[in-house]
Order: C-alpha cells, then sequence, then structure tokens
C-alpha cells in the first residue's frame, strides 16, 4: 500500500469531511478488505466466479462513493466559489492587499467544506504568514480546477501585483459552469417528471384494462 498516494487520495476527495475524522489510509484499507470479505463470502453461494465479481465491486466501493460525493461538492460549491472570487476581486479594486483579501474570503461561504479550509487557509495566515503553504494546502484539500486556479492566481498577484484580470476571466467561467449544471439539473428534472407522467399514465391503463377484463369475465359467466 502507497500511504501517501491513498492519504492524498482520501485528503482530495474530502474523506475526513464525508467519513469522519477517524478515516486514514489504514482504517480505510482496512474497510476496503472488509468489504471485500464480505463480498467474496456473499457471492460464493452462487458462484465462485460471481463471488471474486463481488468482492472486486465490493472492494472499489468506497472509492466510488468518495469519487461521486467529491463531485456533488463540487457543484455544490459552484455559486460559492463565485463569490468569494467576487469578494477577492471587490477588495482588491477597494485596495486591500491580495493576502489581506484572501484572509477574509471564507466570511462570503455559509457553511460546509469549503467554508471549514478557507478558515483554516485564514488561520494559518495569520499565524503563520507563509501564504505559499497555506496555499498549497488548500489546493491539497480539494479536486477542483477552480479552486487551484485561485491559488495559483493568488500567488501569481504576490509576485506581479496584478491578479483582477485573472479573477475576472475564471469567475467568468464560474459564472458558465453554474448555468450548465442549472441547465443539467432541469433537465433532470423534466425527465423526472416525464418519468412520473408516464408511470401514472401506464398504472390509468393497467386499471382500466383490469376493469375492462373483470367486466368482460363477468358478462361471459352471466350467459
Amino acid at each position: 500500500m502507497d500511504y501517501d498516494k491513498l492519504n492524498h487520495f482520501l485528503v482530495r476527495n474530502g474523506a475526513d469531511y464525508h467519513f469522519g475524522k477517524w478515516v486514514n489510509p489504514i482504517n480505510y484499507t482496512a474497510i476496503r478488505l472488509i468489504l471485500c470479505g464480505i463480498g467474496l463470502l456473499l457471492g460464493s453461494f452462487y458462484a465462485m466466479w460471481s463471488g471474486l465479481v463481488i468482492a472486486v465491486l465490493f472492494f472499489v466501493l468506497p472509492d466510488i462513493l468518495l469519487i461521486w460525493l467529491n463531485g456533488k461538492d463540487n457543484e455544490y460549491m459552484i455559486p460559492e466559489l463565485k463569490l468569494v472570487y467576487s469578494s477577492i476581486s471587490m477588495q482588491i479594486k477597494s485596495g486591500v492587499h491580495v493576502t489581506d483579501a484572501l484572509s477574509e474570503c471564507y466570511g462570503s461561504v455559509s457553511k460546509g467544506r469549503l467554508r471549514e479550509a478557507l478558515h483554516t487557509l485564514s488561520s494559518d495566515i495569520v499565524m503563520n504568514a507563509d501564504v505559499e503553504g497555506a496555499l498549497e494546502q488548500l489546493r491539497d484539500k480539494f479536486d477542483n480546477r477552480y479552486i487551484e486556479a485561485l491559488c495559483i492566481i493568488v500567488l501569481q498577484a504576490l509576485e506581479s501585483g496584478q491578479a483582477l484580470d485573472l479573477l475576472s476571466d475564471i469567475a467568468e467561467q464560474i459564472k458558465d459552469m453554474e448555468g450548465a449544471i442549472m441547465n443539467k439539473k432541469k433537465s433532470s428534472l423534466d425527465r423526472s417528471i416525464t418519468f412520473y407522467q408516464l408511470g401514472i399514465l401506464a398504472a390509468i391503463l393497467a386499471i382500466v384494462l383490469y376493469a375492462c377484463v373483470v367486466y368482460m369475465m363477468t358478462t361471459a359467466l352471466n350467459f
């Protein structure tokens, strides 16, 4: 087991946020092995090959679940990241130094994994005065290109003093992504409504057909 590689995967996908602070590479691997054993046992009641297949599926199940949860996090964070970018841009325009703007940006986020990470970032900047190290830790906590872009932009701003154009460009990209996600959700809702309507129609047709069959059988018996 590559401890560092697995730990990097767990941190980037928010394992401690979703599963709890107890999650570490050793515990995580133990859980996967236990699930693998359960899958092998359950599948072996049918056939050995099915036991092996189910064992593999159970072994990778925590990875699939964690990646899916992280994807949902990234969707939920889109509006909040837009607020973060806007907040930093406005403060820089007002003459606030980019480091100070970064330290206060967690106030734009209401709750959740992103706020916790930004609050930790702010504390690290204030206590340790190590902006580069704090940004590196923030980037490692997420598998999100917009957070990674934010870290790169801030580092470039500290070197060149220019950040507004880059922040505006990324903010526009986030706005477009937010629109795409909304359209995706709308399409999903439309499909769900159509599915439910078809289900109701099928149920009505089944009831009508049943009533017709019962009526015909009753009529035939009377004759």
